[in-house]
């Protein structure tokens, strides 16, 4: 680190990054605001994140370091007070001998870099990384040490029966609170979509689904599953005493600055009570259609989908394809402040503001039908049906779409060609279904390749046949490590991605609905068409190095 007597300002002067009079602006923001420069300057706009970064590297020969690719031991959380890390924006990263390497925001705040040095012991060696990368290995390095800390805090203590009975008595619970908080915590930032928690004779297995794999979480005692149960359901609002018959309830959990939308779903089994938890806003699909894996070509027909004022747009693919995700994401994309948006859904899976969700209740009488035929009278313009599952809902659902409204809804099937002839199957007059649908999305999900470990090679004969290339093609691939790394936990991968096949219902389609022609004939003439199948998806994003051939072995394994 080079010692400089420049301050920040003069610092992003002489890199050119700033002009003398943003920096009088800047300063006379920063005038009895008790705030440090650095952050008036980033507010109001004047430098990027980057560039005060990069100048602050160049002057002062601090290096960076991009916290996204950095595992740090946990171990670590004792070596700097959480209070400290936070108010300060310093993060420990490693520590060898008696030189510890910390991350933080603003190099130049010498007062913290002392502290640390007094505090520790030990020389600091300091590197420079973005805030809410900073702010996100916080919360990462000290949720960990909570996880542990609570997991020996029960492994250490009986736990009392009023623990069980009476959740409510946090004084009496508490241990069992923070295991639950940092249990949720955790599944977060690993960015779990589900937690298992499943009592055995003599245990109680804790697991986290990443990336569409179960992972083990933890194991702990037998004798503490009633109280972790009774705490989940307390927090979800269901019958705590009620043991012998399955529930379903909902959490809203705040970490940060984050809401996190959970739905609990509770199972009697032999040794107590299975807990689900399925965290629907920790997929690791972002809300966006064009950050949920579309192809070019098939981001194209999807948006000219969405731009149709009636009809419906069917999402369709198995249990955890993700539709959900993309008919959320659908959702957003139409909705404006000119027009009434209405869902129904079983249960509603993400709270979306300005806009009308309804929970289906079929125990009160209130069913996808009922509903349906009620929020006719309710003026929509959109309505989201979370899945057409009988005859009655197809019926309303095509009878909403003719008469002027969008229609998004689910369907369980394979392939798109097969979705129409299913509605067909149900009882729904052909006439009906081709006027009535405009497009089908079906859908899957696949691993994608760790960015820090993926290994590039060239692939056999064998390999370059799955990818219907010829044996003297001159192409590189990329495999998942085979012990992987810290970022990735050694799986070698990182997160999921969606590949589609999207079917507009073209006038050639629908001839095809209207006299009865086969999925064969239907998925024939859609591909002509210019749609893209699952597979050929697959096979582009390989080429791309985004994922392995592994995951088309298993896309073939499935069922289409």
């Amino acid at each position: 680190m080079k010692i400089t007597n420049l301050k920040l300002g003069q610092i992003l002067i002489q890199s050119g990054s700033l002009t003398e009079g943003q920096l009088q602006e800047a300063l006379e923001k920063q005038k009895g605001s008790h705030r440090r420069l650095g952050e008036i300057l980033l507010e109001n706009g004047y430098v990027s994140e980057m560039e005060m970064i990069r100048s602050l590297e160049q002057q002062m020969s601090i290096p960076y370091i991009d916290l996204a690719y950095v595992k740090i031991d946990a171990d670590l959380s004792s070596a700097i007070p959480e209070s400290f890390a936070r108010g300060s924006m310093v993060v420990p990263i490693r520590r060898t001998g008696s030189l510890l390497t910390v991350a933080v925001a603003d190099p130049l705040d010498y007062g913290a870099l002392d502290d640390i040095g007094t505090y520790t012991k030990m020389k600091v060696y300091p590197m420079i990384a973005e805030r809410s990368k900073i702010e996100a290995k916080i919360r990462e390095l000290y949720t960990t040490q909570k996880a542990n800390d609570a997991a020996k805090e029960l492994a250490d203590i009986q736990v009392p029966a009023a623990a069980a009975d009476h959740p409510e008595n946090e004084e009496v619970s508490q241990p069992i609170i923070r295991f639950v908080n940092t249990m949720i915590e955790q599944a977060v930032i690993m960015k779990a979509s589900d937690i298992h928690i499943e009592p055995q004779e003599k245990k109680l297995r804790i697991r986290f689904r990443i990336d569409g794999k179960l992972t083990q979480y933890m194991e702990t005692g037998s004798e503490l599953s009633a109280a972790v149960v009774s705490r989940i359901k307390y927090i979800g609002g269901m019958n705590i005493a009620e043991k012998r018959t399955p529930q379903d309830g909902r959490i809203n959990y705040r970490i940060g600055s984050r809401s996190i939308d959970m739905r609990i779903s509770v199972l009697p089994c032999v040794f107590g009570e299975k807990v689900v938890i399925r965290i629907a806003t920790a997929l690791g699909l972002v809300m966006d259609k064009k950050g949920i894996g579309f192809l070019p070509e098939n981001l194209e027909k999807f948006d000219a989908l969405l731009h149709n004022n009636h009809g419906i747009i069917l999402l369709t693919g198995p249990t955890g394809s993700g539709k959900s995700t993309t008919l959320y994401t659908a959702l957003k994309e139409v909705m404006r402040d000119d027009i009434n948006v209405i869902t129904v859904e079983n249960p509603v899976e993400m709270i979306i503001p300005n806009i009308t969700q309804v929970d289906v209740n079929e125990k009160a009488g209130l069913t996808f039908a009922s509903v349906l035929r009620s929020i006719l009278r309710q003026d929509p313009d959109v309505v989201m049906i979370g899945e057409i599952r009988d005859r009655e809902t197809a019926e309303i659902a095509t009878s909403v779409a003719i008469t002027g409204h969008l229609v998004l809804s689910t369907l369980h099937t394979y392939d798109a060609a097969s979705t129409v002839i299913r509605l067909v199957d149900m009882g729904i007059d052909p006439f009906m279904v081709s006027s009535a649908v405009i497009g089908v999305v079906a859908q899957r999900l696949v691993r994608t390749l760790c960015p820090n470990c993926k290994e590039k090679y060239h692939p056999d004969e064998a390999e370059l046949g799955l990818l219907g290339l010829e044996p003297s093609s001159d192409v590189c691939l990329y495999r998942a490590k085979g012990r992987g790394c810290t970022l990735c936990g050694g799986k070698g991968y990182s997160g999921r991605t969606a590949i589609h096949e999207v079917m507009p219902v073209t006038p050639a389609i629908k001839r095809l609905i209207n006299t009865n022609g086969t999925v064969d004939a239907i998925r024939s003439t859609a591909l002509s068409e210019g749609m893209i199948p699952m597979d050929e998806n697959l096979k582009r994003i390989v080429l791309e190095g985004q994922t392995s051939l592994e995951e088309i072995a298993n896309l073939y394994a499935q069922k289409f």
